[in-house]
């Protein structure tokens, strides 16, 4: 029974030497982060006591801005910046993006140093403008249905988060893909961007069918979600004319331009050679063979006559004149 007791002893001085531990830590460099927005006015406090303080002095990003004696006014917060001498606070109007930084707090007593205070001031811009959301379907004859792919963007600077909610569903990232059915009334989705000073929505409702078109929440102004595609397709039928063309004039040209060539080459017209004489087993016409070969008929008289003989023997002519066969 002792050695029981003496061990819960252990386990509660070891948990309260450690919490104890962990505090000292903590209050060793104490570390505050604050959100606001642009134009706001804020209070820097290091929330330690005020008594037999010797020294206070305030930094921003490493270098003094203020002490004991006021806020400086060589500093980006000329003119925006006051001291608190009685608390040590600090005091920041029209607050800009470019304030966003580290402030620290340093002070001592008489005793020595104390732990410093580090502020992290974050300065965001507010949302102002709702976003805008984009919307496409795609129609499935199968089952009935569509799918609908939504985009939504912010009009606006800095970081956001996105949310959607689609009935009592909800759905983080601005890209949301959604399945609807055609029996299903209208569906809106809103679309929610939001930082840690501000919140903006819009509503964008799409209904399905197999003529599918989008609305607008507000206005109603509907466009048919195939018309991109077919103006697509008309566009490209139309280029592909129109080079079939631009081929087929050139190709002509270049044809035209060879029978030129040869009919300049040869120098042939229907005028150059005609001859009666037979090429071999085959007659020839004006109509059948035009050539410039070498011509194969054997030299010797062209006439209808094949010789002329003046010595053939014969009857003695009673003419008086010379027979000549």
């Amino acid at each position: 029974m002792v050695g029981g007791c003496q061990s819960c002893l252990l386990t509660y001085m070891s948990v309260l030497l450690l919490g104890c531990f962990l505090h000292d830590v903590e209050a060793s460099n104490p570390q505050h982060e604050i959100h606001t927005k642009v134009g706001d006015t804020v209070e820097l406090s290091s929330g330690l006591s005020t008594k037999e303080v010797t020294k206070a002095e305030w930094n921003y990003e490493g270098l003094q801005i203020a002490d004991d004696e006021g806020a400086f006014k060589n500093s980006q917060f000329d003119g925006r910046l006051e001291f608190n001498p009685d608390n040590f606070s600090l005091t920041l109007r029209e607050l800009t993006l470019k304030d966003s930084g580290k402030f620290s707090f340093n002070s001592a007593k008489k005793t020595g140093q104390r732990p410093t205070v580090t502020i992290i001031l974050y300065v965001h811009e507010p949302i102002t403008k709702e976003p805008i959301v984009n919307s496409s379907s795609t129609w499935h004859t199968s089952n009935a249905s569509c799918t609908v792919l939504l985009e939504c963007s912010a009009a606006t600077t800095g970081h956001v988060t996105f949310q959607w909610t689609v009935g009592t569903e909800t759905f983080n990232g601005f890209r949301l893909q959604h399945i609807l059915r055609q029996q299903d009334e209208d569906t809106k989705f809103n679309c929610t961007i939001s930082n840690v000073v501000s919140e903006m929505s819009t509503i964008k409702t799409v209904s399905c069918s197999n003529t599918t078109f989008e609305t607008e929440e507000r206005g109603k102004t509907p466009f048919p979600a195939r018309t991109a595609f077919f103006s697509a397709l008309i566009v490209g039928a139309g280029g592909c004319l129109l080079v079939a063309v631009i081929v087929g004039v050139a190709v002509c040209a270049y044809r035209h331009k060879q029978s030129q060539a040869g009919v300049d080459s040869n120098d042939l017209t229907v005028y150059a050679d005609i001859n009666d004489v037979a090429i071999g087993d085959k007659p020839c016409s004006l109509y059948e063979t035009i050539d410039n070969r070498v011509n194969t008929v054997p030299p010797g008289p062209n006439t209808v006559y094949d010789k002329i003989q003046l010595n053939r023997l014969r009857n003695e002519s009673v003419s008086p004149y010379q027979d000549i066969s």
